[in-house]
Formats: structure tokens, sequence, C-alpha cells
């Protein structure tokens, strides 16, 4: 079986402008609408299909993994390689007005990594973007789409991103090997990082982990990983964990020098499993939620930054069914969120819609047959979600 290492911090400039040309080998543009969707979608939905990339068929293959809009017809999407992509790993594509490109490829890997690429996500900075992948490497675009690739400071690791942010006071990552880490700097060459949170390393940090802080560190969620298991907002930090069959939301207001656990009550069949993810619609509303295959999900809700966590109902008419929850995202108003996945049931994809900031949620319809794993929500009623079979649909 072919090793892919999934990796790098993608750090790209402005969001694509008109007349720009995106970077990258591709076979040509394609406009979102003209075909090769992955995905039967109905109900409002329109399929913005991805472009090859030389070889590589990523139309109808590869995962979409990240969604970043900064106006309805400007943003990036990243993605995994998947079924006849997967050994050439993702990509980063623009989308600028009625024209999908390719702005850069995984395939060739990077300074620190000999294998190729995947994505997890997409951040916004305040000079661009970041296409969250692995810790070790950083690819820089310009206005124009023209990306290089570079050492991201004293980092070695090609564990998955599960979690960046980065403001004019420094840059925190959140690493799929239990690792939380910090630099004054933005990531790139000049970047010193600084473990802060390890406490299952084989030195922990803190040397000895108070016993009322979480007593293990950020994991993903499983494969592929993605970046729902792990949150970071403006003075908060959350990712989900599961010692000793304890599912929880462990909380940092410290910039993640310390972390404090908040149990959930579950069903007895929702307990051997942290939860899928978690995110926050505001400083102090959030949610977490959870979902398999063979047992029934769950979707709690917090009102008070963390500290306590209430379940709300999912939608009657799936909530008895074996559901995948992979992603949720709120748009910046806190009222409407999302939830995407899969629904083993019926074989579709599935959709849950809130209007009220995670009290309730409805089902959403049209989403076609596809495995569901990222959405982005530019205000309540502009809305795109990925998944596999190179799915992406904007409402």
């Amino acid at each position: 079986m072919q090793l892919k290492a999934i990796s790098l911090l993608l750090l790209g400039a402005c969001a694509v402008v008109p007349g720009s040309t995106m970077g990258g080998d591709d076979d040509g543009t394609t406009p979102p609408g003209s075909g090769g969707s992955g995905s039967n979608t109905s109900g409002g939905w329109t399929a913005v299909p991805l472009v090859n990339d030389g070889s590589t068929q990523r139309v109808d293959n590869d995962l979409v993994s990240g969604i970043l809009f900064t106006a309805p017809d400007k943003g990036f999407v990243v993605t995994q390689g998947a079924d006849e992509s997967f050994s050439d790993g993702g990509a980063v594509f623009g989308v600028n007005g009625s024209t999908v490109s390719l702005a850069f490829s995984g395939k060739a890997g990077g300074p620190s990594l000999v294998g190729t690429i995947d994505f997890t996500g997409l951040e916004q900075t305040p000079s661009g973007f970041v296409a969250m992948a692995y810790s070790a490497d950083v690819v820089r675009g310009d206005a124009s789409g023209h990306f290089t690739i570079e050492k991201d400071g004293n980092l070695a690791g090609i564990e998955p991103l599960l979690a960046f942010r980065e403001t004019s006071a420094g840059t925190t990552i959140v690493r799929d090997s239990g690792v939380v880490s910090i630099a004054s700097q933005a990531a790139g060459p000049n970047a010193s990082w600084q473990d802060v949170w390890a406490p299952n390393a084989s030195e922990p940090i803190p040397a000895e982990v108070p016993a009322d802080e979480c007593q293990g560190g950020p994991l993903g969620a499983g494969a592929p990983v993605m970046r729902s298991s792990a949150y970071i907002g403006n003075g908060l930090i959350a990712y989900t964990s599961d010692p000793d069959f304890q599912p929880q939301i462990c909380i940092s207001t410290n910039n993640g020098s310390a972390f404090y656990p908040s149990m959930l009550t579950v069903a007895d069949d929702a307990s051997e499993n942290a939860p899928s993810g978690v995110v926050f619609a505001s400083a102090t509303t959030g949610i977490t939620y959870w979902g398999s295959s063979t047992a029934k999900p769950y979707i709690q809700r917090t009102t008070d930054a963390g500290k306590t966590w209430k379940a709300v109902a999912v939608p009657s008419s799936v909530a008895a069914h074996g559901l995948d929850l992979n992603a949720a995202f709120f748009a910046p108003d806190g009222q409407h969120g999302w939830i995407v996945g899969f629904d083993h049931q019926t074989n579709l994809a599935l959709g849950l819609a809130s209007t009220d900031g995670g009290a309730t949620w409805s089902t959403v319809d049209g989403l076609g047959d596809a495995k569901l794993y990222s959405g982005f929500a530019l205000d309540g009623t502009h809305v795109w979600i990925g998944g596999a079979k190179g799915t992406l649909l904007h409402n």
C-alpha cells in the first residue's frame, strides 16, 4: 500500500482577484455547474466541479476537506487524494467568479516531506490564507495565486494539523500528535515554535499534568483525518477526548498552557469514542457531536463557553439511524449552523441545519449520495459543502 504523508501549512495571500492566474499544472479551468460533480443533487444545490491536475484525475475522486470564501464568487477549496487520486495527495483550488482553477498541487511534497500532501482545512490570516495539512513546511501564495514552499521554523513533524489560528499576536496550532504549539510570529522560516501542551509525550508538557486537567492530548477523530476534533477561537482552544471511556471536551483559556475537562453524559454505546467534533458559534455557544453506523448519534450544546453541555434533539426522522456526523460549521451571525455527514440507513449524504445557534436542528434535503466532510458559510444564505467523490456543493 502506498504511504501518504499528510501534511503542510499552506499560506496563501489574498483571495483570488478578478483576472488573476492561478498557478499549478492545471488541465484548464471549469465553470461551476458544468459537469463532473461526483454526487447527484437536488433541492437548490449546485454542483461545483473540480479540475484535473495533469494526469491526476481529481474530478469525481478527491475528497473536499476544506472550504473558505471571502465573497460569493471568491474563495479556495482544499482536498485530499482519494480513489484514483489517492497516491497523488490533495490540492488547492481557487474559485474566481465562474472559474475553478488549480492553485497548488500536493503531488511533489515539500522540503521536509518525501511523499504527497493532503490538506485538512483552510483558515484566513491577517495576510492571506492557510491551507492546513502538516506542521513542518509552509507554502505562501501571493495575490496572483503564485505559490512557493518553505520550511516552517523549527518544526519537524509531518502529523496532520487539526487547528490553526494566526493573529497579529502570533500563531497557535493543534497537531494530531497530542501537541499544542505556539509562536510569536507568523508560520514560516522565521517562526520559533514552542510546544506548550503535550500530556502524552515521552517528556510530557507539563512535566506533571495536574489531576484536574485533561490527561490526554488532542487527536484526530479517525480516517480520513479532518480538522473537526479541535477548534481555536478568540480566547479559547477546545478539543475532543475520551480517557477511560469518558467522552469530554478539553478547554483552554490561556492559549494552550492548561486544558480542563468538561464531561459529557452520553449513552453507553457512545462512551467508547471521543466526540467526532467540536465547534463554537460564539465566545460562549458551541456544539459537540458524534455518530456511527451502528449507534444512535448525539448533539450536545454549551452556552457557557464549554463549562457544561446539554443534549439537544437530533431530528426525529434520522435520530434512530446510523449516522456519520463528520463536520459542523456556523455562519458569522452565530445563529445559522450546519452539520454534515452520511446516513447509513438511506445511503445518502446527511445535512442538518440550525437557525438558532444550535438549539434545534432540521434535515437538509438534496445533498446527493456522497459522504460529506466539510463546509463553509459566508453568511446565512451563502453556503458551500464538500465531501467524497469530488463533491463541492453551493446553494
